[in-house]
């Protein structure tokens, strides 16, 4: 049952644009900043790593994958 309820996670991606060293967790609380809109509500529980934030009252975990071309902030909710 555990397995399946991960499977279902929403989520989404920020792109880190020509970031070719590993984010540190200020840049990932910029780049979270960025990305969030003035209608969405934006609270960050713990701004070091990992980096944990709720926007509209739903929990997400920052996780730091390697694409090609620079890093990718996948934020899934916790």
């Amino acid at each position: 049952m555990r397995f399946f309820k991960k499977l279902r996670n929403k989520g989404f991606l920020i792109e880190l644009h020509e970031a070719l060293t590993y984010p540190s967790a200020k840049v990932i609380c910029e780049a979270v900043e960025k990305h969030v809109t003035d209608k969405e509500f934006l609270l960050f529980e713990s701004t070091e790593k990992p980096v944990t934030f709720y926007l509209d009252d739903v929990l997400y975990r920052v996780e730091i994958k390697l694409a090609y071309g620079g890093y990718i902030l996948h934020c899934k909710e916790a």
